[in-house]
């Protein structure tokens, strides 16, 4: 008989977007392997949207063994390079770039707009090649995974959408601008969930056109909540130390600089707004008597949130060289070449900056070792 989950107290894993910097998920979780000295993992629930669900899938398929799923993993990021994510030809950014200025001067003729600016054609193979989704079948059976939410942003419902696998007895829920809907998670879920916004084109599950997960998720710990988590786990991609303080701009943001901006906030700002939401109503709950706490629907969650300990657009810049020469010239036309590093540090997937990143995740994990153990075992 498998061993249920249904009544034990449940660890939910988060992990946000970000881009290539989620390899620091990456080097965290490799430490949070050696913290806890288990093979099973300590997440039974394990939630991801962007590069978060890039990760999230194969750690949660190896929950019987994470230790070899990460071993997997940090092998499978060190090897990856710009061109496995994304097309780096100049011919084809070249062609991008023709079809996007015939579509301003004779869209009136009929031809279609190009959907994005890079081609992830490279990526979907990737996942294809990699992803396994009998070993979350497996998980689940066991009773070592009670539930892997991956969340993708519908274009036709303006919604974000969290498809959910998981033990029997999960339901679908239904909230303001979001919703969880059970389904047999596959390789084109991550696809969906990954593809961002005017980088990546939509991604067709089911008749219907996702991008990327964080674009609609405004309550990045709700899915973890709504399938049964009793503390809560988040790796971040920003560092949460020093105030963002730059010195005053003298010329205009460029459409590069602005674009980096806008992932920030895509992928960061409302994580940190809902980290604090749930930060507030704990504290709420912890002022009222137990009386008043069992008339109220809302329960504690506890949480911890491991984030970087260095700008990550820092590294990025001592490694931007390294990006192919079609990139670094779509970086120059968008006037991010050179600028504080902020959309670099998104796209570039590249050895140097990806080992980096996963070796600077380990190190601030390890040095948070006593937090952590002390959290995953009260």
């Amino acid at each position: 008989m498998p061993r249920s989950t249904e009544s034990s107290f449940k660890t939910a894993l988060v992990l946000q977007g970000g881009g290539a910097r989620g390899a620091y998920q990456v080097g965290a979780l490799k430490a949070i392997a050696e913290i806890t000295r288990r093979r099973r993992s300590p997440f039974q629930i394990v939630c991801g949207s962007s590069v978060g669900a890039l990760n999230a899938a194969p750690f949660a398929a190896w929950s019987n063994d994470i230790r070899h799923g990460i071993r997997h993993l940090e092998n499978l990021w060190r090897a990856l390079d710009c061109g496995a994510i994304y097309d780096t030809g100049m011919l084809t950014l070249l062609g991008t770039g023709a079809r996007w200025a015939w579509t301003l001067f004779f869209g009136h003729l009929g031809a279609g707009a190009p959907g994005a600016f890079l081609d992830n054609a490279p990526l979907g193979r990737l996942l294809d090649r990699e992803f396994d989704r009998r070993h979350i079948a497996d998980a689940i059976r066991s009773g070592t995974l009670h539930a892997l939410c991956i969340t993708a942003s519908s274009y036709d419902e303006g919604k974000a959408i969290t498809f959910f696998e998981g033990a029997a007895g999960l339901e679908n829920w239904d909230r303001a601008r979001r919703r969880g809907v059970r389904a047999d998670i596959g390789a084109r879920h991550l696809l969906a969930s990954s593809a961002l916004p005017f980088a990546f084109a939509p991604v067709r599950i089911g008749g219907r056109f996702f991008g990327d997960g964080s674009l609609r998720l405004t309550a990045p710990l709700s899915p973890a909540i709504h399938t049964g988590a009793d503390r809560i786990l988040v790796i971040a991609a920003r560092d949460a130390g020093r105030p963002d303080l730059p010195p005053p701009a003298t010329t205009s943001p460029t459409f590069g600089e602005m674009a980096g901006h806008a992932l920030d906030i895509l992928f960061n700002d409302n994580l940190d707004s809902d980290h604090e939401r749930l930060s507030r109503i704990n504290q709420t709950l912890a002022l009222l008597t137990e009386e008043a706490r069992l008339e109220t629907p809302l329960r504690t969650i506890e949480t911890l949130m491991l984030s970087p300990s260095e700008d990550l657009r820092l590294i990025a810049r001592q490694h931007q060289h390294d990006l192919p020469r079609a990139i670094r010239l779509l970086m120059r036309s968008l006037g991010s070449w050179g600028s504080d590093g902020r959309l670099v540090s998104y796209l570039l997937f590249e050895p140097g900056y990806v080992g980096a990143l996963i070796d600077l995740g380990h190190d601030d994990t390890m040095a948070r070792a006593g937090e952590i153990r002390a959290f995953l075992e009260r």
